[in-house]
Formats: C-alpha cells, structure tokens, sequence
C-alpha cells in the first residue's frame, strides 16, 4: 500500500512539472517573439513570477533556472546573446522532461536531477583524498542551497556535494576551502558530477602542495560540458 501511494505521489508530481514545463516553453516563446533585446525593460518581477509559479509546479530546479536568467538583461555588452544561450539550454531541459520517456535511464535521471526532482545516490563509492576548491551558498528566499566543490587527487575527478537549509537555517555540511579530507563518494545517476559525501576515513587537514592541474579555459569549458552531457 505505501508503494503505490508513493507511486501515485510521484505521478501527480510529474504532470505538475509537465504543466510548469509546458506554462515555461509557452513563456520563453513570449519572449522570443517580443525580442531578447527588449527583455531588461520588464525588469525582474517578470522573471520572479516564472519562477514562482515553477516552484509551484514543484519543480524548483526549473525555478532556480528562471531567476538566472533574470540577472542577465543588462548585465553588460552582449547580454542579448548570453539570455539567448541560457534560454535555449532551459528549451531543452524542458523539452527532455516532456519527453522523458524515450530518453536512455542515465539521461533521464539526468533530467529528473535538472527539474529539481530527488534523486538518490546509487553508484559505487569512490575513495580519494578530496581537496575542497570551493563552497558558496545561495538563498531564494526558502530555501538555502550550499555547493561544495573537490577535486579528487588520486582519482582526478570533480564533485559536487551539495546541502539544505530551510527557513534561514544555515546547511549543515561544511568543508573548509583548502583542506584536504580521506573520503568516500557516492556519485548520482546520470554521470553528472553531484555526489554524497560517505564514510569520512580521516579529519579534513589543510595540506600543502601543487594544486589541481590547470589548462586553458577552452578545455576547461569542455571538461564541464562533457560532465554535463555525461
């Protein structure tokens, strides 16, 4: 019986993420068709009352996508094209919700991922001496997102952990920048880089020594996009 109340759960959260999906294609074609270069004249309550009505559709990823986009009209020269970029990446998560069914099992927990649906860790641990790059949070008024960023040392893969706070609370997990811990993660399905921090084998230190591996920024924006792909 709680199987299916769960089962039944999850689908009527799923039409109100299609809804909310459907309600954001018909917005962004609004725009398209009043121009991208007019967009900084509605200022940001347009884009907050998409966004609202996202969360509405529980479909907080879609949301938080939204209120990006509002701080880019006339964030400097070019921000035409940057909206118009950021627009049609959300035109395509919108459209692989829509048509989730078709999409192979990893993309299509990619795309639950995206919308804002949980999703749990399944995949198998990896040990490494993780080095934290970087943690920043970011509130929307409800909700307090916290992202952690490390880089495995052994393994020289990235990760994204990330934690909650509700109501003002500050999120519980937190990594000092510059330390370097003994752990284990848990990645996501889909191949993206989010992970949950597991079983902790020693007390973060900060340790000396050369940082991650750099390169131009070209292969840099390549890695990410392939981790984003993946």
């Amino acid at each position: 019986a709680d199987t299916a109340a769960a089962r039944k759960r999850a689908e009527r959260r799923a039409e109100r993420v299609a809804s909310g999906a459907l309600e954001l294609e018909q917005r962004l074609t609004d725009l398209l068709r009043g121009g991208l270069a007019t967009a900084d004249r509605a200022g940001y309550t347009l884009w907050e009352e998409t966004a609202a009505r996202m969360v509405d559709a529980q479909a907080p990823g879609l949301a938080g996508r939204v209120r990006e986009l509002g701080a880019i009209p006339g964030s400097g020269p070019g921000w035409p094209v940057r909206l118009l970029e950021e627009c049609s990446l959300l035109h395509l998560l919108d459209t692989a919700w829509l048509g989730r069914e078709r999409l192979p099992e990893p993309l299509a927990a990619t795309v639950r991922s995206r919308v804002g649906l949980p999703v749990s860790a399944g995949g198998p641990p990896v040990r490494d001496h993780w080095l934290v790059l970087a943690q920043y949070d970011t509130a929307d008024g409800r909700l307090t997102t916290r992202r952690i960023w490390l880089y495995g040392r052994e393994s020289g893969r990235t990760a994204l952990l990330l934690s909650f706070g509700a109501a003002g609370r500050t999120p519980e997990l937190a990594l000092p920048v510059g330390v370097t811990i003994d752990a284990e993660l848990t990645p996501y399905p889909g191949g993206g880089l989010r992970a949950d921090l597991g079983r902790r084998f020693a007390t973060p230190v900060p340790v000396p020594g050369t940082p991650p591996p750099g390169g131009p920024a070209e292969a840099a924006l390549a890695a990410y996009g392939e981790a984003l792909r993946g």
